[in-house]
Protein backbone atom coordinates (compact mmCIF):
# COMPACT_ATOMS: atom_id res chain seq x y z
CA UNK A 1 0.00 0.00 0.00
CA UNK A 2 1.64 3.23 -1.18
CA UNK A 3 -0.89 5.57 0.41
CA UNK A 4 -4.12 5.28 2.38
CA UNK A 5 -6.79 7.95 2.07
CA UNK A 6 -9.76 8.30 4.42
CA UNK A 7 -12.84 10.52 4.26
CA UNK A 8 -15.26 10.55 7.19
CA UNK A 9 -18.80 11.70 6.45
CA UNK A 10 -22.35 11.54 7.73
CA UNK A 11 -24.74 9.00 6.08
CA UNK A 12 -24.21 5.94 3.94
CA UNK A 13 -25.60 7.70 0.88
CA UNK A 14 -22.92 10.39 1.11
CA UNK A 15 -20.23 7.73 1.57
CA UNK A 16 -21.25 5.94 -1.63
CA UNK A 17 -21.30 9.21 -3.58
CA UNK A 18 -17.87 10.11 -2.21
CA UNK A 19 -16.43 6.70 -3.08
CA UNK A 20 -17.76 6.90 -6.63
CA UNK A 21 -16.28 10.36 -7.17
CA UNK A 22 -12.93 9.26 -5.70
CA UNK A 23 -12.72 6.35 -8.15
CA UNK A 24 -13.75 8.54 -11.10
CA UNK A 25 -11.28 11.30 -10.17
CA UNK A 26 -8.04 9.30 -10.15
CA UNK A 27 -6.54 5.82 -10.25
CA UNK A 28 -7.40 4.59 -6.75
CA UNK A 29 -9.00 1.50 -5.26
CA UNK A 30 -11.95 1.91 -2.93
CA UNK A 31 -10.97 -0.68 -0.35
CA UNK A 32 -13.66 -0.41 2.34
CA UNK A 33 -16.55 1.37 3.98
CA UNK A 34 -16.33 1.48 7.76
CA UNK A 35 -18.54 3.14 10.35
CA UNK A 36 -18.81 4.57 13.81
CA UNK A 37 -21.50 6.38 15.76
CA UNK A 38 -21.87 10.16 16.01
CA UNK A 39 -20.79 11.76 19.28
CA UNK A 40 -24.09 13.60 19.68
CA UNK A 41 -27.64 13.58 18.40
CA UNK A 42 -27.33 17.03 16.83
CA UNK A 43 -25.84 15.85 13.51
CA UNK A 44 -26.86 15.79 9.81
CA UNK A 45 -27.41 12.00 10.03
CA UNK A 46 -27.19 9.52 12.92
CA UNK A 47 -24.47 7.51 11.17
CA UNK A 48 -20.80 8.19 10.50
CA UNK A 49 -19.16 6.38 7.58
CA UNK A 50 -15.52 6.27 6.54
CA UNK A 51 -14.53 5.75 2.90
CA UNK A 52 -11.05 4.27 2.50
CA UNK A 53 -9.03 4.35 -0.73
CA UNK A 54 -5.53 3.31 -1.69
CA UNK A 55 -3.11 4.12 -4.51
CA UNK A 56 -0.06 6.25 -5.08
CA UNK A 57 0.20 9.42 -3.03
CA UNK A 58 -0.76 11.88 -5.77
CA UNK A 59 -3.76 9.81 -6.90
CA UNK A 60 -5.01 9.36 -3.35
CA UNK A 61 -4.61 13.05 -2.66
CA UNK A 62 -6.63 14.00 -5.76
CA UNK A 63 -9.33 11.47 -4.90
CA UNK A 64 -9.60 12.54 -1.27
CA UNK A 65 -9.73 16.23 -2.17
CA UNK A 66 -12.57 15.61 -4.62
CA UNK A 67 -14.51 13.39 -2.23
CA UNK A 68 -14.09 15.80 0.67
CA UNK A 69 -15.33 18.70 -1.46
CA UNK A 70 -18.49 16.77 -2.38
CA UNK A 71 -19.22 15.99 1.27
CA UNK A 72 -18.60 19.60 2.28
CA UNK A 73 -21.01 20.80 -0.40
CA UNK A 74 -23.70 18.56 1.06
CA UNK A 75 -22.94 19.63 4.64
CA UNK A 76 -21.94 16.09 5.68
CA UNK A 77 -18.15 16.33 5.85
CA UNK A 78 -16.34 15.50 9.09
CA UNK A 79 -12.63 14.96 8.39
CA UNK A 80 -10.25 13.54 5.79
CA UNK A 81 -6.67 12.34 6.01
CA UNK A 82 -3.92 10.72 3.94
CA UNK A 83 -1.19 8.40 5.22
CA UNK A 84 1.77 8.08 2.86
CA UNK A 85 3.71 4.82 3.00
CA UNK A 86 1.56 3.23 5.73
CA UNK A 87 3.12 0.63 7.99
CA UNK A 88 3.45 -2.98 6.98
CA UNK A 89 0.48 -4.18 9.02
CA UNK A 90 -1.88 -1.31 8.12
CA UNK A 91 -3.95 -3.47 5.76
CA UNK A 92 -5.68 -4.92 8.81
CA UNK A 93 -7.24 -1.55 9.59
CA UNK A 94 -7.29 -0.21 6.04
CA UNK A 95 -9.38 -3.07 4.70
CA UNK A 96 -11.55 -3.37 7.81
CA UNK A 97 -15.10 -3.10 6.50
CA UNK A 98 -18.48 -2.67 8.13
CA UNK A 99 -21.12 -3.15 5.45
CA UNK A 100 -22.70 -6.18 3.76
CA UNK A 101 -23.66 -7.81 7.05
CA UNK A 102 -27.26 -8.30 6.01
CA UNK A 103 -28.15 -11.84 4.91
CA UNK A 104 -29.60 -10.26 1.77
CA UNK A 105 -26.03 -9.51 0.66
CA UNK A 106 -24.49 -12.75 1.93
CA UNK A 107 -22.66 -13.59 -1.32
CA UNK A 108 -20.37 -10.57 -1.06
CA UNK A 109 -16.90 -10.82 0.48
CA UNK A 110 -16.20 -9.34 3.89
CA UNK A 111 -12.89 -7.95 2.65
CA UNK A 112 -11.50 -7.05 -0.77
CA UNK A 113 -7.88 -7.46 0.31
CA UNK A 114 -5.89 -9.10 -2.49
CA UNK A 115 -9.03 -9.68 -4.60
CA UNK A 116 -9.54 -8.98 -8.27
CA UNK A 117 -12.86 -7.25 -8.82
CA UNK A 118 -15.53 -8.03 -11.38
CA UNK A 119 -16.78 -5.10 -13.45
CA UNK A 120 -20.48 -4.92 -12.56
CA UNK A 121 -21.46 -2.24 -15.03
CA UNK A 122 -24.90 -0.67 -14.78
CA UNK A 123 -26.48 2.48 -16.12
CA UNK A 124 -27.37 3.96 -12.75
CA UNK A 125 -27.93 3.26 -9.10
CA UNK A 126 -30.30 5.09 -6.80
CA UNK A 127 -30.04 5.39 -3.03
CA UNK A 128 -32.69 6.24 -0.47
CA UNK A 129 -31.67 6.48 3.19
CA UNK A 130 -34.50 6.82 5.67
CA UNK A 131 -35.22 6.54 9.36
CA UNK A 132 -37.14 3.38 10.23
CA UNK A 133 -37.91 0.02 8.65
CA UNK A 134 -41.56 0.82 7.96
CA UNK A 135 -40.64 4.00 6.10
CA UNK A 136 -37.96 2.18 4.11
CA UNK A 137 -40.35 -0.59 3.03
CA UNK A 138 -42.98 1.95 2.01
CA UNK A 139 -40.32 3.86 0.05
CA UNK A 140 -39.09 0.70 -1.67
CA UNK A 141 -42.61 -0.37 -2.61
CA UNK A 142 -43.22 2.96 -4.31
CA UNK A 143 -39.86 2.83 -6.08
CA UNK A 144 -40.53 -0.61 -7.52
CA UNK A 145 -44.08 0.28 -8.58
CA UNK A 146 -43.23 3.61 -10.17
CA UNK A 147 -40.42 2.60 -12.52
CA UNK A 148 -38.57 -0.35 -14.05
CA UNK A 149 -35.92 -0.71 -11.35
CA UNK A 150 -34.52 -3.56 -9.29
CA UNK A 151 -33.40 -3.79 -5.67
CA UNK A 152 -29.70 -4.71 -5.32
CA UNK A 153 -28.74 -3.82 -1.75
CA UNK A 154 -30.14 -3.06 1.68
CA UNK A 155 -28.06 -1.53 4.44
CA UNK A 156 -29.54 -1.46 7.92
CA UNK A 157 -28.05 0.68 10.68
CA UNK A 158 -30.69 0.28 13.30
CA UNK A 159 -28.58 1.80 16.06
CA UNK A 160 -29.42 5.05 14.31
CA UNK A 161 -32.60 3.53 12.86
CA UNK A 162 -31.29 4.20 9.35
CA UNK A 163 -32.07 1.94 6.41
CA UNK A 164 -30.56 2.53 2.97
CA UNK A 165 -32.17 0.99 -0.10
CA UNK A 166 -30.15 0.76 -3.34
CA UNK A 167 -31.81 0.16 -6.70
CA UNK A 168 -30.54 -0.09 -10.28
CA UNK A 169 -31.91 0.65 -13.75
CA UNK A 170 -31.68 3.34 -16.40
CA UNK A 171 -30.92 6.87 -15.27
CA UNK A 172 -34.45 8.06 -16.00
CA UNK A 173 -36.08 5.08 -14.27
CA UNK A 174 -33.86 5.33 -11.21
CA UNK A 175 -34.44 9.09 -10.96
CA UNK A 176 -38.21 8.67 -11.10
CA UNK A 177 -38.12 5.79 -8.61
CA UNK A 178 -36.02 7.66 -6.06
CA UNK A 179 -38.29 10.72 -6.22
CA UNK A 180 -41.40 8.59 -5.71
CA UNK A 181 -39.79 6.56 -2.95
CA UNK A 182 -38.62 9.68 -1.16
CA UNK A 183 -42.07 11.24 -1.26
CA UNK A 184 -43.70 8.10 0.13
CA UNK A 185 -41.10 7.38 2.82
CA UNK A 186 -41.03 10.96 4.10
CA UNK A 187 -44.58 10.60 5.38
CA UNK A 188 -43.44 7.87 7.80
CA UNK A 189 -39.81 8.72 8.59
CA UNK A 190 -37.02 11.24 8.11
CA UNK A 191 -34.99 11.29 4.89
CA UNK A 192 -31.24 11.41 5.54
CA UNK A 193 -29.97 10.80 2.04
CA UNK A 194 -31.07 10.30 -1.56
CA UNK A 195 -28.98 10.19 -4.70
CA UNK A 196 -28.82 8.98 -8.28
CA UNK A 197 -25.39 7.96 -9.54
CA UNK A 198 -25.09 7.60 -13.31
CA UNK A 199 -22.60 5.03 -14.58
CA UNK A 200 -21.28 4.13 -11.12
CA UNK A 201 -17.63 3.10 -11.05
CA UNK A 202 -16.78 -0.60 -10.72
CA UNK A 203 -14.87 0.26 -7.54
CA UNK A 204 -18.28 1.09 -6.05
CA UNK A 205 -20.53 -1.50 -7.69
CA UNK A 206 -18.27 -4.29 -6.39
CA UNK A 207 -19.75 -3.69 -2.93
CA UNK A 208 -23.29 -4.53 -4.08
CA UNK A 209 -24.79 -7.84 -5.18
CA UNK A 210 -26.34 -7.24 -8.61
CA UNK A 211 -27.04 -10.97 -8.98
CA UNK A 212 -28.92 -11.26 -5.71
CA UNK A 213 -31.80 -13.73 -5.55
CA UNK A 214 -34.07 -12.91 -2.62
CA UNK A 215 -35.65 -16.38 -2.82
CA UNK A 216 -32.39 -18.10 -1.82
Amino acid sequence: MKALGMIEVYSFTTAVQVADLCAKTSDVKVIAFDRTRPVSADVPAPLVMVVKVEGDVSSVRSAVDAGAELAKRDGKYIVSHIIANPGEDMEKMGYLMDINKDKYNKKLPKSFYGMEIEDKSTQAIGLLEVSGLVASIEGLDNMLKSADVRLVHTEKRLGGRLVTIIITGTVSAVTAAVENGKAAASVLGGIYGDAVIARPHSEVTKFFDFDVDIAE
